[in-house]
């Protein structure tokens, strides 16, 4: 039989058996006084004392000593685990754990229903020294019940659990199983898992112990009509407008037998347009509603399907922001060439991450009062403005505006560089490759951010286009370059102003001075670009149930970093659930677990004009009725099960629940106060024996 520990650092306290020996050594000694008549008449000799220390009552420090060992041993919770020992197998018991899926799809008909029961009768046919335990799982894995053989326990703990929102992951759940069954000294070990078995749910084999038996207990289920929103995705209406979006809509008949469906679409509780669907068997429908009118306000979107045998998967829900259109202003010399913007305004029209909402005007148009409506302003080969315009560009950099700067024939002047100004490096003359000769992008600072968004397999690309002439430019301290020509000449150059960026290409944006505008990476290049100097942040559509959100992020996103603000300094978030609960997040760390399907409103992240919104959605594959081959899933299990390891420990649960039934530190403190007693009796006993001698020395 041998002895262990629940709380074994208490141990530390058996340290403070020196107290009562310290105590004994250091108390002083009462010595019995003898009355005496007037001392005038006696001289004072005085008398040298050498004091040993000495324990005196060796009875009542052993006493205080025992006293303080039983109090540390009861805190530290001993258990005797000879019976319990997992080295030896107890032929006469078996340990199982029931597995129970609680993914969405188990809320299909009866299926949660049938499961539970299954559980239940498992409980109900154990023997008295078997044990079960209980874990629930879907992609995550929650111990209900470890290892025990109080079957009304185990009953009661069965009756609150439901389907959540999550999808199925088999192979955590039972290898959670396994080491719950690792310190087991049963001769046999279960594993009992219940659940639908779809085929989605196996992305991986559990491994477990070789000693460990799997035995799958299905549900009834049946083909049953379902058809699932499977993909819900924003684009462009077909008028390429700026206040219109439209939407690509997937629906897809996960039955055997044709379904007939009606698909709805509510913007901000206004049901826009609704449909109805025949839907051939295991069919995929897809659905475009086009021309939908979108204002500067953020919009709310549910696409739903009518009625069938799973509800969760019927709604699709989506949000919108029109402040993700970054509203870019071209401007171009005062006699451009021919098309000189073509290539650059047919790549912006392409982007959807973010959507560019593209306006053009020559320099001699462009007015102060434009600038501050725009997110980003392209100089095309033009001329930097002069007087107010000049400064009034200085000051929207300053405030965080983006400039993108394609310097090629134009005249540089009014070049405000320096120390004071707010444009990058000094520009030069232009430099002609000659007849039959190129020049390429081949330097990359490797540690920018515009690089790293590129990606190596893009700045790999953009090195095969071709530059046949460039303006020459030398960086200043506060420049930063990103990138050169093989012969060493500055192709991109960056600098920082205030709150804005300012970039500068040495060559054109057309295909008058290179073929750059017809390789793949012009538009990866010129998106990454974009994205870094407006410090663009995307908003998601939407999220999956799982996910944690960065609420400040998308606060960020939608009001720009300056608009976010707090309702007070230190005031956490609050964030409304879609079952209308309220979840307190930290400013500092305001992480966001989306656990359940619909919106998430944010409040005081911004200012009470930007509304931050965020949905979450269930993921799709859950919904598919495609079964699981039951007898080739068990035959992957054992082909992969490892050795059992030597069982030599319980587990602290088993330990903690071995020693409840035990309660020896229940005695032992029981012990503790009978001797707290004792010895308070005997130190008073001990100390008035002096008593009568004194009296009759008085006498």
């Amino acid at each position: 039989m041998g002895l262990s520990w629940i709380n074994p650092l208490f141990l530390f306290g058996l340290s403070l058996l020196a107290l009562p020996v310290l105590i004994h050594l250091v108390q002083k000694q009462v010595e019995n006084g003898v009355r005496f008549p007037s001392l005038m008449f006696l001289q004072r000799i005085p008398r040298r004392e050498k004091r040993r220390l000495v324990i005196r009552n060796w009875p009542l420090l052993l006493l205080r000593c025992l006293l303080l060992l039983l109090i540390v041993l009861a805190f530290a919770r001993p258990l005797l685990d000879g019976e319990r020992s997992a080295g030896a197998l107890d032929p006469g018991r078996s340990d199982s754990i029931i597995l129970l899926d609680r993914s969405y799809s188990m809320r299909v008909a009866d299926y949660w229903q049938q499961a539970r029961d299954k559980a239940l009768e498992l409980v109900d046919e154990k023997g008295a020294q078997d044990r079960i335990g209980v874990i629930l799982f879907d992609e995550e894995v929650e111990v209900l019940a470890d290892l025990s053989e109080d079957a009304t326990k185990l009953r009661s703990m069965l009756q609150s659990p439901a389907p959540g929102y999550r999808v199925t992951r088999y192979a955590a759940a039972v290898e959670q199983a396994a080491r719950l069954l690792g310190g087991s000294n049963a001769s046999r070990k279960r594993i009992l898992l219940i659940s639908d078995f779809q085929v989605a749910a196996t992305p991986a084999v559990p491994r477990i112990a070789s000693d460990i038996e799997i035995e799958l207990l299905p549900v009834t289920t049946a083909r049953s009509a379902n058809a699932t929103l499977t993909a819900v995705e924003i684009e462009p209406s077909s008028r390429a407008a700026a206040d219109e979006i439209a939407l690509s809509v997937k629906v897809t008949n996960r039955s055997d037998a044709p379904l007939q469906q009606s698909l709805s679409l509510r913007l901000d509780g206004r049901e826009l347009a609704r449909r109805d669907l025949q839907l051939a068997p295991n069919a995929v429908v897809s659905e475009h509603f086009d021309r939908l009118g979108v204002s500067d306000d953020l919009l709310r979107g549910v696409v739903s399907l009518g009625d069938d045998a799973l509800a969760l998967d019927n709604h699709y829900f989506f949000v919108y922001s029109s402040r993700q259109r970054l509203p870019l202003l071209i401007v171009e010399g005062s006699a451009p060439r021919a098309n000189q913007s073509v290539f650059l305004q047919s790549a912006l029209r392409l982007s959807r991450n973010p959507v560019f909402r593209v306006e053009r005007t020559s320099l001699d148009e462009l007015l102060i009062d434009e600038l501050a409506s725009h997110a980003v302003i392209i100089l095309n080969d033009s001329a930097i403005p002069a007087g107010e315009l000049g400064e009034a560009l200085a000051d929207f950099v300053e405030a965080g505006g983006a400039l993108l700067i394609a310097s090629a024939e134009a005249a540089p002047g009014n070049w405000a560089s320096g120390a004071n100004g707010f444009l990058p490096g000094s520009p030069g003359q232009i430099v002609d490759a000659g007849p039959g000769r190129a020049y390429n992008i081949t330097e990359f600072e490797t540690d920018h951010p515009l690089t790293a968004a590129m990606g190596r397999r893009n700045a790999t690309d953009l090195s095969l286009g071709r530059v046949f002439s460039y303006r020459a430019f030398e960086a200043g301290a506060r420049d930063r370059v990103v990138a050169r020509y093989n012969d060493g000449g500055v192709a991109l150059l960056e600098r920082r102003v205030g709150q804005g960026r300012v970039m500068v290409l040495t060559t054109t944006l057309d295909t008058h001075w290179n073929d750059l505008a017809l390789q793949p990476v012009f538009l990866p290049l010129l998106y990454q670009a974009l994205r870094y100097l407006t410090a663009w942040e995307p908003y998601s559509q939407q999220a999956s149930i799982g996910d944690i959100a960065d609420a400040m992020r998308h606060a960020r996103a939608l009001a720009g970093a300056e608009a976010v603000v707090a309702a007070a300094a230190d005031a956490p978030l609050i964030v409304e659930s879609p079952s209308a609960g309220a979840i307190r997040l930290d400013r500092q760390s305001p992480l966001l677990p989306l656990s359940e399907p619909g919106f998430y409103q944010v409040h005081r992240a911004t200012p009470t004009d930007v509304e931050v919104t965020l949905a979450a959605n269930i993921d799709p594959d859950e919904a598919s009725q495609e079964k699981l081959d039951l007898d080739r899933f068990v035959e992957e299990i054992k082909a992969s099960a490892e050795a059992p390891l030597a069982a030599t420990a319980l587990t602290r649960r088993q330990a903690a629940e071995y020693e409840q039934q035990q309660q020896l530190w229940y005695a032992i403190l029981l012990t503790a106060l009978l001797l707290a007693l004792v010895e308070a009796l005997y130190a008073n006993w001990t100390g008035g024996r002096r008593l009568p001698g004194k009296r009759a020395e008085t006498a």
